[in-house]
């Protein structure tokens, strides 16, 4: 039987590998791992050191500075705002003279003789050369009647070509002014163009109402646009007949004035 060996002070290693080929790659891999391991700590140790040195270090200077270009830009100034003129205002002008007072002449008018009132004769000296002067007082009576003479009132003749603005009795719609607006409003169209631009205002159509309630010369006194001017005119030219204006009775032709809105239905 073998002598026993004894093994104190070897190595873990060297008691695997005892009576085996130590020349194998394993065992010196086993023998040297313990250098190897404090050697690639040392190395992980330094490359680290120098990446963390190297990021507090200015480098800047090793990159190559790419060459400027100097670009010239030619600026052009505008002219200067002209001076605000700091005359004062001329003073106001003085007021007008006071108006004097004048005196209107009555106007002549020319009639047939059998119009013109006769005017009452003088009474003559030789009339009443004879007559006995009563020195009495006689008080009147107290229940007499009174005799007031009616006065004569003169009107101016009526120019039947003549066109009023304002007379006695105005031209109407019939029915009223309520009508006259339900009438324009069943038969009125808001044009298209205005509906999509949002286009609204107050036309104001003239014409004259002749005597027999016909209107004519209807015409735009203030417009708003091209489309609203043209539908007012259109609506107003199928207005039925008036019932004419009079002046003295008589019927008259009559400048009349009638705003037409236009104004579209809130979104």
């Amino acid at each position: 039987m073998e002598q026993s060996k004894s093994f104190q002070g070897w190595s873990f290693d060297d008691i695997v590998f005892y009576n085996r080929n130590q020349q194998y790659g394993a065992y010196q891999l086993r023998k040297e791992k313990a250098r190897n391991s404090i050697i690639g700590l040392l190395i992980t140790i330094g490359v680290a050191g120098v990446l963390i040195a190297g990021s507090f270090v200015d480098l800047s200077f090793l990159k190559s500075k790419p060459k400027e270009e100097v670009v010239e830009t030619t600026v052009t100034l505008a002219e200067p705002p002209p001076l605000k003129d700091e005359t004062p205002p001329p003073p106001p002008p003085p007021p007008p003279p006071p108006v004097r007072p004048t005196v209107k002449f009555l106007e002549m008018v020319a009639k047939k003789d059998e119009e013109v009132r006769k005017e009452d004769e003088p009474v003559k000296v030789t009339e009443i050369k004879d007559q006995t002067i009563s020195t009495e007082t006689h008080e009147g009576k107290d229940d007499a009647p009174a005799v007031v003479e009616a006065p004569v009132i003169e009107s101016k003749p009526i120019v039947e070509d003549k066109i009023f603005t304002v007379v006695e009795q105005m031209p109407q719609y019939p029915g009223g002014e309520a009508a006259m607006m339900a009438f324009i409003r069943d038969h009125i169209n808001y044009p298209d163009m205005e509906r999509e631009n949002d286009i609204q205002g107050r036309v104001v159509v003239g014409f004259v109402v002749q005597e027999d309630g016909s209107l004519t010369d209807i015409s735009v006194k203030k417009g708003v646009s091209s489309g609203l001017d043209r539908e007012a005119v259109r609506v107003v030219k199928m207005l039925p007949k008036f019932n004419p204006g009079k002046q003295q009775g008589k019927a008259v032709k009559v400048s009349f004035v009638l705003p037409i809105m236009f104004k579209l239905a809130s979104q």
